[in-house]
């Protein structure tokens, strides 16, 4: 069937040299073209009109789409909010492909009582759906003010759920995967009600996946926790999840786990001002088997009932040391980095982390910034705190940083604790995930400190190729964020 043929000769000819008389179309289009015949202008018109009918059934396989099946689309609602202008709403198209800065961008558009236009929204609502997206959860929260009426109404078109991972109703038909991703976002969000969430189905799921479930409530762990992993301590047929309980418990400073711990280390440990540390012996007995607690050290020089005061030791807050020291946190805090007990086996890092005890961490890397062995230990400061810090001029650590030094927020770190951070990053041969690491750090380096990365860029013939990348990524992003900060600031 060649009913184009005709339609092409009359245009080459034109309808003044040829009559165009198109035929042997499909009885749908046939219909179609008779209605044009009739109400064409001349025959110039209808051959236009029948060109763009023709061309278009072919394209589609000439052939219509039957009725049957088909579902109808609601019309799109109106916007209640106006848009952003051109420049604000193509930026964020731009960010489409960056890891964090889109976040970023989102959450100072927050309350500017405006929305993104629809022509650009399709591919941001795709990505805050992507599965491999790990910012998912947090785009798709803060997308939600900015989309509109008819961005939520997209959404749907798109098949996507728009609120669905918000309901915990969904916990009964999630993966294992989806329940720990869910579990351990609703324990930022709420604890308490991630508490409840856990209980629903906890005695049905296999050791495994509870052992993995439990591990969540890691996340915001308080004393509203204790009397659910208590019990679970104490019933769970697993010994591998009572062990993670019984680590639980002894994250929470006010347990009976770990008063339990502090009766047991009290009277048998004494600070004195002239002297130092001394400690009496202590037998080993059941009641500290079933805590957890070994009864002879793997090191040869250490004694086993010393051993077994240090494992308390390691197991109780900042205000038992108050409580030997005669002082406060602080005071205690310091004395306890400038002189621990059992100083040749202690790991001081380790209570303070348990419990992450911001306070703790502070006066201890004032007291030493030499602690700084486990960086997690910078996690818990506040970018103030890390100020405060007398930072060595060389501290390897600050090579690798850890995503917990970055936090939840998008806060600029100050000008010392940076450039220590930055001047050490800098002298490294290499860099792994170079552009990676560079977006990250571009949104917490002040602005001021661009000197040295354009220093070290203008140097490029002495570097590797991933200090080039990281340093031509942290300009990048350095200048992508002062253009955020000036279009959402206003």
């Amino acid at each position: 069937m060649n009913v184009t043929e005709p339609i092409i000769q009359a245009a080459l000819l034109g309808t003044a040299n040829r009559e165009c008389a198109p035929g042997a179309f499909p009885e749908s289009l046939q219909t179609l073209v008779d209605g044009i015949r009739e109400k064409a202008e001349d025959t110039e018109a209808f051959l236009y009109m029948t060109a763009a009918s023709a061309f278009a059934y072919r394209r589609a396989g000439w052939e219509p789409t039957g009725a049957e099946g088909i579902v109808p689309v609601e019309r799109a609602p109106e916007e209640e909010l106006p848009y952003f202008d051109k420049d604000r709403s193509q930026l964020f198209s731009r960010l489409h492909s960056t890891r964090y800065m889109l976040a970023y961008a989102y959450r100072l558009a927050q309350g500017s009582g405006k929305i993104i236009s629809p022509e650009y929204l399709q591919p941001l609502i795709r990505r805050a759906y992507d599965r491999n997206n790990p910012l998912r959860f947090e785009e798709r929260r803060l997308l939600k003010n900015l989309v509109g009426n008819r961005g939520l109404w997209l959404t749907k078109q798109m098949g996507l759920a728009g609120e669905e991972c918000e309901k915990t109703d969904s916990w009964d038909t999630a993966t294992h995967g989806e329940r720990k991703e869910m579990l351990a976002r609703f324990r930022q969000q709420d604890p308490a009600a991630a508490l409840e969430l856990l209980r629903k189905d906890w005695k049905s799921e296999p050791a495994n996946q509870r052992n993995e479930l439990l591990e969540c409530l890691r996340i915001n762990i308080c004393k509203a926790d204790e009397p659910f992993i208590q019990g679970v301590l104490d019933s769970d047929r697993s010994s591998v999840v009572k062990e993670t309980a019984r680590q639980l418990l002894c994250m929470i400073p006010d347990s009976a786990m770990v008063t339990r711990c502090c009766e047991l280390l009290r009277g048998h440990i004494r600070h004195n001002m002239l002297t130092g540390w001394s400690y009496d012996e202590i037998g080993y007995t059941p009641e500290m088997k079933a805590m957890g607690l070994s009864e002879v050290s793997s090191n040869k020089k250490e004694g086993d009932s010393e051993f077994i005061l240090r494992q308390l030791a390691e197991r109780v807050p900042l205000s038992f040391w108050c409580e030997v020291y005669g002082c406060g946190k602080e005071e205690a805090a310091r004395k306890f980095a400038k002189h621990p007990p059992f100083r040749k086996f202690l790991e001081l890092e380790d209570p303070i982390l348990n419990f992450s005890d911001g306070l703790w961490a502070f006066h201890t890397l004032k007291e030493d910034p030499s602690y700084l062995r486990k960086p997690e230990l910078v996690a818990l400061l506040t970018p103030s705190q890390r100020e405060e810090i007398s930072w060595p001029d060389s501290v390897r650590n600050f090579g690798y940083i850890p995503d917990s030094w970055y936090g939840n927020i998008d806060e600029v770190w100050g000008p010392k604790f940076s450039r220590n951070v930055l001047t050490q990053i800098l002298k490294e041969e290499y860099l792994y995930y170079a552009a990676y690491l560079a977006e990250q750090l571009a949104l917490h380096i002040p602005a001021e400190l661009r000197s040295l990365v354009e220093a070290k860029a203008n140097a490029s013939a002495q570097a590797s190729p991933s200090m080039n990348e990281f340093c031509s990524k942290m300009l990048e992003f350095m200048d992508l964020k002062s253009e955020i900060n000036t279009l959402f600031n206003e």
